[in-house]
């Protein structure tokens, strides 16, 4: 499967799960279902026959090397990853979520997603300074992009048939954190697939939102995230100063500003 990227040739190998940038084959990392123990609806789902099975695969810096100097000037990096249709105990297949660090005035890392085949729903949640969360629910199909903002912790859920395939723009220089979403037992909502949503006992007061992707005014939807960043890295001077970083007319937009 051609991915639809034309600064590099990305190709994924389905039977395989191999993915590979003008040939090579590019390493991959991999989320396992005993890894998910602290994070699942059903706590009892795990077992010694299934505990070992692949959830996600996790290409870092996919097909960076062919345009390095840009991505290395502004330490971005470009990920893709690929979600098994998987039932998790009744769950749909979702990552294991994660925060990002604090960069500047209060303000967390942003990462950018786009999704490259396959179905998605994007859970993000913000912790407010009473204690409850704002969630939002945010649905994607193949083209969409969604901006994970500042300070909200995000999962990626395979609502799909068949894989979910997605990418991400993200700082290169910091480590998430991944254990403030396994203190609260997951994320803040667990996705069933009897179409049931069921809000984490853990989190005591919750707004919920429902959102369709919405379209970026500051991206050029004829091209993937990795060819509009190669030709404009200045549209993704947010990923490194989230203070770049504007919510007007409904829609995340950036201040007009060059690296």
């Amino acid at each position: 499967m051609k991915l639809n990227v034309k600064a590099v040739d990305l190709e994924f190998e389905e039977n395989e799960r191999k993915l590979f940038a003008d040939g090579k084959e590019i390493p991959f990392s991999v989320r396992k279902v005993s890894e998910m123990k602290d994070v699942l609806f059903n706590k009892d789902f795990i077992n010694t026959k299934n505990k070992n099975d692949i959830l996600y695969r996790m290409y870092r810096a996919a097909g960076v090397e062919k345009n390095a100097t840009v991505f290395s000037a502004h330490n971005i990096r470009y990920d893709v990853t690929v979600i098994e249709n998987y039932d998790l105990g009744g769950e749909f297949t979702k990552t294991l979520g994660h925060y990002h660090p604090i960069v500047d005035n209060g303000l967390a890392y942003p990462e950018l997603y786009e999704v490259l085949s396959g179905e998605a729903v994007y859970l993000l949640q913000k912790k407010n300074d009473n204690g409850s969360f704002d969630l939002e629910l945010v649905h994607a199909k193949a083209g969409d992009k969604v901006i994970m903002p500042p300070n909200y912790g995000h999962f990626s859920i395979n609502v799909g048939k068949g894989l979910l395939i997605e990418a991400n723009l993200v700082n290169s220089t910091f480590n998430s954190d991944y254990k403030s979403v396994q203190a609260m037992g997951g994320g803040a909502l667990f996705m069933l697939k009897n179409g049931n949503i069921v809000v984490n006992k853990n989190y005591k007061e919750t707004t919920l939102k429902h959102s369709d992707a919405e379209k970026l005014p500051f991206l050029d939807y004829s091209k993937s995230i990795y060819d509009e960043y190669i030709a404009h890295p200045e549209h993704f001077i947010f990923l490194n100063k989230p203070e770049f970083l504007l919510w007007k007319h409904d829609s995340w937009d950036i201040k007009s500003q060059a690296f």
